[in-house]
This record gives C-alpha cells, structure tokens and sequence, in this order.
C-alpha cells in the first residue's frame, strides 16, 4: 500500500477520508459524465450570507451511499467570491476521480447573483480532463484523473456552486466497502455543512465515533441507515503538540462493512501470496541462489534479501488497474526494478520465504500508529505495508522502501506501534517489539584543541558517523551532490553535534557494503569557557548523554493524564577529547570520577569522564527505550535527569588562566595554528562568501587586533555591505583614532535603521569632535523616537555633560528618579554623570550605593560608585569599588583604566602598567577620559 493512498482519501476541502470497494475490476470510462444527483441525495438549499458573516464557504455538503461493493460520494460546495483573491483562488473549478474504480458524474455548476441563478453548463462548457500524473515527481503513479473548468463570466460578489459524484468499486476490497469522514470545526471560514454517510438496513457494518462534538446516532429512512453530522462542530480541545497522535485525531466518523480486522487480513492476504511466483532458472531465481549460496546464516540472508530490495529496486507507486491495493508480481517488480511499498513487500517476502525464512507481510501506519486500537477496521486505517521476518525468535520489521539497513542494524524496531499481519485466516493487530536496538545510528568522535588558550576560539575535528536509514541518506549527497552542497550539508550536522561553528575542511563518504555515512570536518568553534563567579566554566560539546529532555507541559488539568510522546528510536554514542593549555594554572573535572548510568523516562543514559594531565576524554551513550512516557512520571523522569546531569562531566579552571589581553606582542604566536586555519578558510571561500572574513574580524576584535580586524572587515563589506558591517567599521575606525570615519559610519548606520541605537556614541564623538551642540539636537530626536521615557531622559543628561550643561543634566534624571526612585539603571545615570563632570556630593553618593543595589549590571554601577569615590578623593573605597567590578568582568576595560588611575593616585607604579594595558584594549579611552578632566 501506497503512502499515497492516504493522501488521495484525505483531501481538502475538508480534510474528508473517503475510499470504497468492489467485488471485481470495474473499468468505468475517463469521460466526465453530466447528469441530474442521484435520487437518493438532499439537495442543500444555499441560503444567503448573513451580513455579520466572514465565511468564505457558504455550503459544504458531503453525501455518501454505501452498498455491497460500491460507494457513492455526492460533493456540494458554494464559495463566496467576495474578493479578487477569491475569484482567482476559486475560479477554476477541479474534481478528481479514480477511472479504474468508477466514474466522475458533473450535476452542476452555477453562479448565484442575488436573486439569479445562471447555468454555467448550459451553455456548453464542460470540463477538461488532465493527463498529467500530477505526484510523478514523488514517484506516485496513482492513475487519478483531475477534471477542471475555468469557469467564465464570473463577477465579484457571486456565489460559485459545483455539485458533483463519484463513485468507487475497489478491485482488492471484494465486497466490502470503507468510509471515513473528519468533522471541519470552528474557525474554519464555513457558513453552512454537512457530512453524511448511509447504508442498507440489512447490511451489517462496524461504525466508530471519535471526538466530543455531538452527532446523533443514525436513524433509518427509506430502508438505509442515515448517520449525519452538521458542520462546522465546535473548536475541539486544544492539546499538546508533544500528545501521542491517539489524542489529537480530531473529529471523526468511520463506517465500514468489514467486520473485525481478522477479516480485513483475510480479505487482502489474498494479494501476497508468493507461491509460484518466481521462474525457475529465471534471473530473480539466480539472484536467490546466490544468497543461498552466500551463507547459510539466517539473518544474513535476510540482510542480502532486503538489501537487494532496497538498494536495487527504485521507488514508483503504481496506483493503476487496482494498484492501490494490489501489488505487482514479484518478477514484474524486478523485471522492471521499480515498485512501491506494496511490491517491494511481495518480493521481499517471495525472497524471504524461498530462503526458507519464515515471513509475512504487515499493514501498518507509518504517522500516529497508536491510533489504531481505537480505530473502525478498514485498510484505509493503514498507508504502508512491511515485512515482518521471524528469525531465532526474533522479530525483524523489514521495510523495503528505506535503504542502508544492513545485518548490524536490522533490529531496529520503526515507531509503528501497530500492525496488521496479512493472513489467509485472518489477525488481529499486533504491537511492535519495543525493544533497544544494538547499533548506534550515530558516532561522534570530537576533539577539542584548547591549547592556544582557555579564552580563545578552539580547534576541532569531528567524525560522525551515521549508520542504517540515517546513513542512507548521505548516499547520494557523497556521490552526486555539489561541493557546495556537500559543505552546507556537513557543517549543518556539525552544528547539529557541537554547536556552531567555522567548518573550514570538510569531508563525506558512504560505505555501500556497510551501509555506514562517514562525515568528517575541521573547523573553528568560539571558546565555550564562561565567567562563574571568579573561576570560568566548561560544559564539553557532543555528549550523547546530554541530548534529552523531558519538556512537555501538562500545566492544565484537561492535559494532566496526557503521554509524552517520546522521539525514536535513537541510539547515539560520543567520545569527545578536550585538550588544554601547558600554562593553565589548574582544572578540576567536577561531575562524577565513576562511571555513571541510568534508564529515565524511557531512555538509557550512560558516561564516563577522565581527566589525565592536561587531556579530558569522555565517552557516554544515549538509547531510546521507550515510546513515550506516562503523564504522571514527567516530572519524576525530569527530577531523576537533572540528578544524573549533575554528574557528567563539566571542567573548572582553578587559579588564573591566560586571558584575551595576554596575546600582545610575543605571545601572538601560540595563536599561529588557529589564525592559519582562519587564513585557510578565507582562501577556501567562495568569491561571494563575507563570512570567513567576518569570522576572524570577530577573532581579531577579541584579541585586541582592531587593525587586522579593519582590514577582515572593510574586505567583507566588498562582498556583501550590511548595517552590522558598518557598525563594527564605526567601532574599529575609532580605536584606531579615526573619529571622523566613525561618526560617518555611525549616521550611515543609522541612516540603514533608524531606531537612535547609535545615538549615544554620536553624541560623544561629536563632543570630541568640537560639535557638541549637534549632540544636543541628536537628545532632543531620541526623545521623538524611543517609547521609554527614562530612555530618552539619560540620553539627554549625557549630551548636556558633554556640552558643559551637566548640572542641567542631572536636574533632568533627579526629577525622572523622583517617579522611579527604584530604577536601577536611572540611579547609576546618575551617579555616572555627577561623576565623570566633577559634581559628585554625598547625597548622589548615596544614590550611587542605591544603584549598585538595584542595578541589573552591578559592575558597571561599581565602576560608576567608583569614579564618585575618586572624585571625592575616597582612594581606598574607590579601589575596593573597582576591583570589585573587575573581579565580576575583567573584560570592563573602563574599570581597568581607572584602576591604573586610581592606582597611580595611590603612589602604586603598577598603576601605569594597568593603565597601558587599558589603552591597548580600548585606545579610544584615553580621549574619552581625558575629556572628564582626569590626567594619566
């Protein structure tokens, strides 16, 4: 069975589910018929759209008749073309039909205008049937035809109508016949609606109900059972995303004449039947000898069997003559080497079998299989159809529509959840094993290279592995995609395992014999060593045992007894080594020493960590169990994961480690392995890529390099220009001393994104410029532009400062601070402009203190604090400020200045030292704070 098939019965306009059956080949013609509704349809009167309505459907009516081995669908819809996107959108009228299976008959087409009511068929137009094969691209050959009309004379304002019937006898179906409807609900823009279902009196039928919108049972009329729904039912219960699919199947109706699924296994076991269907001395023949004579191990023929189908077989659904159900022979197949689902199942099996392992073939579903046992027994239930191999006991779900599964990895379990075996005397549902798998579908050996430094970017080399199905997919991209596309496609991987970063070497292969994608790369990823309390922190990349999570919320209580439904089956496994810098003082491995290991929620977990010397070597699994979690345990299972988080493994430095600043001069040159490999993907990249060059612009600027950086930058705004590139042009430009250049950069910028971001730095060059006044204007637009009044308030006390009107300045935040007077951020204005201007008092001292409570970003209101110290010649509580500041962000290069200042204030010459090492992170500085009137 085709995954098609699903598609064509679940059609919009309204997600209707439609198939029927026949006893034997029907072949109707592929003309489209014109006559009067059956007598046994109630013609839907079109009423007028209510003034108050957004509907765009005005009538959706839905009829069918079920009879032994025939089903009649009537379609009815009105569509309001109130709009010249409705005219458009529905002027072309299409209706699609099954030619093998029945018929196409047109009852009307009509435009409603006002009171008028205009045959558009009489007239003399008909429909035009299409030829093309309209999924040929996905390889689905259904034999549906689609009839379409343009309808013409349409004005805006009328009501188009297309009244219509099919009618379908299934060749593989006997006499028995499936419906299935979904329920539009509200908002879908519909103003009136109908679905509709009846059947004999006499004929027995299995009838399902799902949802919680009222329908009332059937009742008889007229000898047929009528069962109806009203449309659109009222908007459903909203449900979780991560809910398995039995809890969000929405509305439905199911008829169905089968009477339990035994009898829908027995009524299509007929169509796998494998005995005589391979030639004798024919090439199929051969190719099973030679299996045969390959090994006599089970598995591993099955391993050949299915590989041969896979690999050597193409994918082509053939829904003609019936195929929708019924496969092609197994020689046809192979003659042929194409085939769907259905037939790479009956060669398979006819393969399996006459290798002399016991199989049969299985209907299943491949999306939200759990939804089966709640569902009417019909074939429709199912879109896809595998083999089921029993070897040493074992159960093996073979599918031949995927590829790469080789021996290593045929235990794989897919999340099907149910299936239907295809039996002469019948089945029931079988659940799928529920078992771990034995390969890992993917294996990722990292290196970290962190010797240049703990606070510089890393090195890496990746290889990933991807086994079965995964790796499968690789094949073709190994063999036939472009360099270009190769690239994009490992470091997408890359990325996926270990964050992001610069791929600058890259490989892919796949090995056919082993059914194994092989990925490798070399790159540049940014140090993930982060600031915690005074030490830095490392969580390593790629840990298997990290990539989980239980997140689902069941906040509600309608959602409190609802599953997590679980990703897999996966199986993953990472060893990653991290190598570290001779001259790092100290690192500690915290986590646990021990090896560690969990089953939770579902899913095992398992790690080991060493430190020895100056490498970390880390090896952890991750393996799926289970497919989904009770609602009652999520909670336990998140307690129990963060417990086992706890434990693996993370470094912390201990004691002082190279920092940024600590690659001047001479020691540039332990940066040599990692600028080479930032030069290398600059020559490497394509003639429009800026990235690279951005790349190391980034590493440049990190390291104090602002005229390396300048040049990446100015060289990537010839490729490609961007607002971002001009502001870091603007910023490099003015540590270089060019502040002309920077203030241009900066209106430029602005110009590109008018929102005043760039407002506050204008205004101080433009006050270092001589321009002061020009800031003032550039206050004066802020306060035009921003929303926040607190906003618009500082960045007006900053340019009164610079134009010599702090005190101006300061009466305007003390007024702003009287409405807030918690406002972190408005205390620490002012205590910085009361300080950088020499108008420091012991009131706005206190207020300075009241900011280092309240701010957001205590070290820079303990830089501000301590400014109003120095100002006030409070050295010692200045200095205890600062340090402070620079014991939470070392990287505050303003606090490092006026430490040196204060430092040299205090008699201490190394305050010259702190004061040179400030000016060579920050040049610009030095103008800034010699406009405060200190001296250095």
């Amino acid at each position: 069975m085709s995954r098609r098939l699903a598609n064509r019965i679940a059609r919009p306009l309204a997600g209707l589910l439609l198939a029927g059956t026949a006893a034997v080949p029907v072949w109707a013609g592929e003309t489209v018929l014109y006559d009067a509704a059956p007598s046994w349809v109630d013609v839907a009167k079109v009423e007028p759209k209510p003034a108050n309505s957004n509907a765009i459907i005005m009538l959706l009516d839905q009829q069918a008749r079920i009879e032994t081995g025939k089903l009649s669908t009537y379609f009815d819809t009105a569509v309001a073309l109130d709009s010249p996107e409705a005219l458009t959108r529905f002027g072309t009228l299409t209706a699609s039909w099954m030619p093998d299976k029945g018929d196409l008959i047109v009852h009307r087409v009509e435009l409603i205008r006002g009171g008028e009511v205009i045959d558009v068929l009489k007239g003399g137009a008909q429909f035009e049937v299409l030829r093309r094969e309209r999924g040929l691209e996905n390889r689905l050959v259904d034999g549906e035809l689609t009839a379409t009309l343009a309808v013409q004379g349409a004005k805006l304002g009328d009501v188009l109508r297309l009244a219509y019937s099919t009618t379908l006898s299934d060749q593989a179906m006997g006499d028995n016949v499936q419906w299935q409807g979904g329920l539009i609900a509200k908002p879908f823009p519909l103003e009136q609606g109908r679905v509709t279902v009846s059947w004999p009196e006499a004929l027995p039928v299995t009838r399902l109900r799902l949802g919680k919108a009222e329908v009332a049972e059937p009742v008889a009329k007229g000898g047929y059972m009528v069962w109806s729904a009203n449309l659109p039912v009222p908007e459903g219960d909203e449900m979780p995303e991560d809910a398995p699919s039995r809890f969000r199947i929405g509305e439905l109706m199911q008829v169905s004449t089968y009477a339990d699924w035994p009898a829908v296994s027995r009524n299509h076991a007929q169509h796998y039947g494998t005995a005589g269907k391979v030639t004798p001395g024919g090439d199929l023949a051969g190719r099973i000898a030679g299996i045969a004579a390959a090994s006599d191990d089970p598995l591993t023929r099955a391993a050949m069997a299915l590989r041969l189908v896979q690999d050597d077989i193409s994918y082509l659904m053939n829904g003609m003559s019936g195929g929708n159900y019924i496969p092609q022979a197994p020689e046809e197949t192979w003659e042929k080497r194409f085939g769907d689902c259905k037939a790479k199942t009956l060669l398979l099996l006819t393969m399996l079998r006459e290798l002399g392992i016991e199989a049969e073939p299985v209907l299943v579903r491949s999306q939200g299989g759990d939804v089966l046992p709640s569902l009417s027994p019909m074939p429709g239930n199912f879109d896809h159809v595998i083999v089921r191999a029993v070897i040493g006991g074992t159960n093996y779900w073979l599918d031949g529509t995927t590829s790469g599964v080789r021996a290593d990895t045929m235990d794989e379990v897919p999340r099907f959840f149910h299936g239907l075996p295809l039996r002469d005397a019948g089945a029931e549902l079988m659940a799928l094993d529920t078992r771990a798998q034995s390969t890992p579908d993917r294996v990722v050996r990292l290196t970290v290279d962190q010797r240049a430094g703990l606070r510089v970017p890393a090195t890496f080399d990746v290889t990933i592995e991807y086994r079965g199905t995964i790796g499968a997919g690789w094949r073709s991209m190994a063999s036939q995609g472009s360099e270009e596309m190769r690239e994009d496609a490992v470091a997408s991987a890359i990325t996926e395992v270990i964050g992001d970063g610069q791929v600058v070497e890259h490989s892919v292969r796949y090995d056919a014999e082993a059914g194994l994608a092989v990925l490798t790369g070399r790159g540049i990823m940014s140090s993930a060593w982060t600031r915690d309390g005074t030490d830095y922190k490392f969580e390593p990349p790629a840990q298997a045992a990290r990539d989980v999570g239980f997140e689902a919320d069941r906040a509600r209580s309608a959602w409190r007894a609802i599953p997590l439904q679980l990703n897999g089956p996966v199986y993953f496994t990472s060893t990653a080594e991290v190598l570290l810098p001779d001259d790092v003082a100290g690192v500690k491995l915290e986590g646990s020493a021990a090896p560690v290991s969990a089953t939770i929620g579902g899913v095992e977990l398992a790690s080991t960590a060493k430190l020895d010397g100056r490498k970390l070597t880390i090896d952890q699994t991750m393996r799926t169990v289970k497919e989904e979690l009770a609602a009652d345990a999520i909670g336990a299972a998140r307690r129990e994961l963060n417990r086992f988080d706890r434990q693996l493994p993370v470094l912390r430095s201990q004691g002082e480690v190279r920092e940024l600043w600590q690659y001047f001069g001479k020691d540039r040159a332990r940066l040599s392995a990692l600028e080479a490999l930032y030069a290398k993907g600059i020559a490497k990249a394509e003639p429009d890529d800026p990235y690279p060059l951005i790349n190391r612009a980034g590493f440049r600027m990190g390291i104090f390099d602002f005229a390396g950086a300048l040049a990446d930058v100015e060289a990537a705004m010839k490729i490609e220009d961007s607002r971002d590139l001009i502001y870091a042009r603007a910023t490099l430009r003015r540590e270089l001393g060019d502040m002309s250049g920077a203030l241009a950069d900066l209106v430029e910028a602005e110009a590109l994104q008018p929102d005043g971001s760039t407002y506050g730095e204008q205004i101080e060059l433009l006050a270092l410029l001589g321009r002061a006044e020009e800031g003032l204007a550039l206050a004066e637009d802020f306060e035009a532009l921003t929303k926040e009044r607190a906003d618009g308030v500082t960045v007006m006390a900053s340019a009164l400062g610079w134009q010599g009107a702090a005190d101006e300045g300061l009466d305007l935040l003390d007024g702003m601070i009287a409405q807030r007077p918690t406002d972190g951020n408005l205390l620490n204005a002012l205590c910085w402009q009361a300080a950088i201007w020499s108008k420091m008092d012991e009131m706005r001292l206190d207020s300075c203190t009241k900011a280092v409570e309240k701010s957001d970003n205590a070290p820079t209101a303990l830089d501000s604090r301590a400014m109003a110290h120095f100002r006030l010649g409070n050295l010692a509580a200045a200095k205890a400020d600062i340090d402070a500041a620079l014991l939470a962000e070392p990287y505050q290069v303003e606090s490092r200045l006026l430490r040196g200042i204060i430092l040299r204030e205090m008699g201490d010459n190394s305050g010259k030292d702190e004061i040179a090492l400030a000016l060579k992170m920050r040049p610009s500085l030095a103008a800034t704070y010699k406009a405060f009137g200190l001296t250095f």
